[in-house]
């Protein structure tokens, strides 16, 4: 997991406030220079006041660019030259711009140029700014989300360990572990993707997406899907070797009962009374069938294309034998 995602807000805050209070020394030392050059100016004099009264990044940069108008022609040439070297993190277009204005040697319109390079600087650090802040609450969020869904996952287990309750209605059983394993299936899905998913969004997209309700929804499309695997599953329509089997009828029920009353005689831990059972409508081997269960459910809820893939291959299917 990356470094940023066990920084506490206090330790992000203090990190910005460190740099901020560099960023704001170096100003000041150029403002002293610029004055010391230009003898004595009110301008720049009311801008280090400004630094003094207000400590933040608005302010420094609202002074990092109207000092602009100040550099003399060296400092001039000197920052430009500087900036330029910073373009590689502009939109490439952007960059490609400034690459054509290198050998610009016209003062006042290097001046001009300087100003709109320093103001796109710092969008693109603002941006990144607000990406970070952003990125961080998306993680913290779902991670706790995710921590939610596999005390929710285990709640059969705990509450037969700590309270005694067993699940008797075998259904609902298979309902509720079929969608809290695509609810974890699906914050797992999210926890792994987050800096891909960073990486290729907007500022917009980044904050939607760190919003609790964004990762809200995500986690009930999980269980939905966790939920129609299941169905798939137990109607049929996904069956074979690597598929959970059910008991549907009492011929399947007989044909049964004897391998899973040998099996009922070892020793294999079964962490719910429930998951042993064997009657129509129950798995034909329950631990193992649970199991298998469980990890469709899961790789229902991490996939987000998997679970309409099938239905859509489900769906041309029965279009083409009804026609």
């Amino acid at each position: 997991m990356d470094v940023s995602a066990i920084l506490t807000v206090n330790q992000l805050i203090q990190r910005e406030q460190y740099l901020l209070n560099q960023f704001y020394q170096n100003l000041r030392a150029v403002i002293r220079r610029l004055t010391d050059d230009a003898v004595t100016s009110d301008a720049l004099i009311a801008l280090e006041k400004e630094l003094d009264n207000d400590l933040s990044w608005a302010t420094a940069h609202r002074v990092e660019l109207a000092l602009v108008e100040y550099y003399d022609e060296v400092s001039l040439l000197t920052e430009w030259r500087r900036r330029l070297a910073e373009i590689g993190s502009l939109p490439m277009h952007v960059a490609a711009f400034y690459q054509e204005q290198m050998q610009e040697t016209n003062i006042v319109v290097l001046r001009s140029l300087m100003s709109r390079l320093v103001s796109d600087l710092q969008w693109v650090i603002e941006s990144k700014r607000v990406i970070r802040f952003n990125e961080f609450r998306m993680r913290r969020n779902i991670v706790l989300m995710f921590l939610g869904a596999f005390v929710l996952f285990f709640t059969p287990t705990l509450a037969r360990i700590f309270f005694g309750i067993e699940f008797e209605n075998l259904r609902f059983y298979y309902i509720f572990t079929a969608a809290t394993s695509g609810i974890l299936g699906a914050t797992f899905s999210q926890l792994t993707s987050i800096q891909s998913r960073v990486q290729a969004a907007t500022i917009d997209q980044v904050r939607a997406m760190s919003q609790l309700g964004y990762i809200l929804a995500r986690s009930v499309v999980g269980a939905g899907a966790g939920l129609i695997m299941f169905y798939l599953m137990q109607s049929g329509l996904l069956s074979g070797a690597f598929f959970p089997a059910f008991i549907h009828t009492a011929e399947a029920l007989l044909q049964h009962q004897q391998d899973f009353e040998a099996l009922s005689k070892n020793a294999y831990g079964i962490s719910q009374a429930v998951e042993s059972s064997h009657g129509i409508g129950t798995l034909v081997q329950p631990a193992q069938g649970l199991s298998l269960l469980i990890v469709w459910c899961l790789l229902a809820g991490f996939s987000e294309k998997m679970i309409p893939g099938i239905l859509t291959r489900k769906a041309k299917k029965a279009v083409d034998s009804a026609d």
